[in-house]
Formats: structure tokens, C-alpha cells, sequence
């Protein structure tokens, strides 16, 4: 029987040979503007504010769960030593590639979020985190990790989707959303979404995780798409 990583490694494999619009590198124009020092990480329609990832030049940054071409080639055109960690070889290869064409020396790892014991105790200055931790049935053992990696003053920015999404469903009946699910969600629980693996974690989770860890959290904003309950937000938190 597979374990539901192994399952999340195949559904995410087959979006991004897909061509799904989140698994597309960064454009010319975006590391352009990024060698040009003022590297922008999308985040919904906005990007992170600039003062959260600071002068990125020398720093070492872990883009955890962040394959896709996108986040690391933007980091390492602005300066940053990059490593990149994913569940998906598909996303992985994106990164690989922009790293050939763009001639960028950034480290690729294949691995699980939850498990950074490849890497030493403070070993980064800054650890990203897009949205994908509705991806681990717990938050709790990848922000342990998180801390541990980082150094003293470090940060973690993490991206995530608000829970009104899993609370949510479209009714077509009634040409509307209704709040129907419990939180936390687990896709397991709902016949209808076949072999597809997800969670929906709580706000006490996201943030009161955080700082059950210890981090400090100094940063939060919130990014609305079109649809209603697409809603994502991101906090920055620091180790001191």
C-alpha cells in the first residue's frame, strides 16, 4: 500500500507534466528584475514585501516544498546560495533546468518537508515555504524542523491557504458557497475526490504552531484571488 507521500509525489508529478499554471518557471522579466536587486516572490495576486526577505546577497535560503522553476532561480538571481527541497522529481527537474539555462548554482534535493535531517541545526538564514503544507496531515513536525535549521535571527516565510477553502463548497443548487465541512479537512473523508491527497489545517494550527516552535511572529498578510474562498496568507516569523 503507498504511503500518502508517495501518492502526493505521483498527483503533483502528473500536474506538472500537465502544465498546471503554478508549476511554470519564472519569466525573463522576473529574474531580470531580480538581478537588478529587487527580487520578487508572488504570493496570490501580490508578492512578499521586499523588508521580509531583506538584502539577499550571501544568504543562505531553503525553498522548502518550492519546486517549480520559480522561487529559486528568483532567490539565486538576486544573490542567495539556494536549496531547493521537493516531494515531486517533475517539479524538481523545472528548477534544474532554469539552473542550465540560466547558469545558476542551485542545490537540488529530493526529499519530505517533514524530514530536514540532511541538513545541520542553523543552517539557513531564510527558509520559504509556498503553499503546500496542505500537503502533511501536520504541520507540527515541519515547523520543528524549520527552527532547528534555521539560524538564531533567522526567518521563515511560510505561504499557506486559508481554511475558508475547505470549510467552503460550491453549491450549484443554490448558485452559491456554503460552509459545510469541519476543520481540519482531510481529503480521505470525502468519496468524491479519488486518489487526490490533501488537508485543510486550522488557523490555531498555522499560527499557534509557529509558536509552540518558538518562533516570533513578526509579519502577516493576506492575498484575496477571484474566487471567494481562495484566500491565502503569509506570515514571517523569526528564531531569536
Amino acid at each position: 500500500m503507498k504511503s500518502i507521500f508517495e501518492q502526493v509525489e505521483k498527483n503533483i508529478n502528473r500536474l506538472a507534466e500537465a502544465d498546471v499554471n503554478w508549476a511554470r518557471p519564472a519569466s525573463a522579466a522576473q529574474l531580470r528584475q531580480a538581478r537588478d536587486g529587487m527580487a520578487a516572490i508572488p504570493f496570490g495576486k501580490a508578492v512578499i514585501p521586499a523588508e521580509w526577505l531583506g538584502n539577499l546577497h550571501g544568504k543562505k535560503v531553503l525553498c522548502l516544498a518550492g519546486a517549480g522553476g520559480l522561487q529559486a532561480p528568483i532567490l539565486a538571481c538576486a544573490g542567495a546560495m539556494v536549496t531547493v527541497l521537493d516531494l515531486s522529481e517533475r517539479m524538481l527537474d523545472r528548477d534544474r533546468e532554469m539552473a542550465a539555462q540560466e547558469r545558476l548554482d542551485i542545490r537540488i534535493e529530493h526529499g519530505n518537508m517533514c524530514d530536514l535531517s540532511r541538513f545541520e541545526d542553523s543552517s539557513f538564514d531564510i527558509v520559504l515555504n509556498p503553499p503546500s503544507l496542505f500537503y502533511v496531515p501536520d504541520v507540527m513536525p515541519v515547523f520543528r524542523e524549520v527552527y532547528r535549521v534555521l539560524k538564531n535571527g533567522g526567518r521563515f516565510i511560510m505561504i499557506a491557504t486559508n481554511p475558508i477553502a475547505y470549510v467552503c463548497d460550491y453549491d450549484a443548487a443554490a448558485g452559491c458557497y456554503k460552509a459545510v465541512n469541519r476543520m481540519p479537512y482531510c481529503s480521505a473523508d470525502h468519496d468524491d475526490q479519488g486518489d487526490w491527497v490533501e488537508y485543510g489545517h486550522t488557523m490555531e494550527s498555522y499560527i499557534g504552531g509557529q509558536l509552540q516552535c518558538g518562533f516570533v511572529l513578526t509579519g502577516y498578510m493576506e492575498s484575496q484571488m477571484e474566487d471567494i474562498t481562495e484566500l491565502y496568507f503569509a506570515t514571517k516569523g523569526e528564531k531569536r
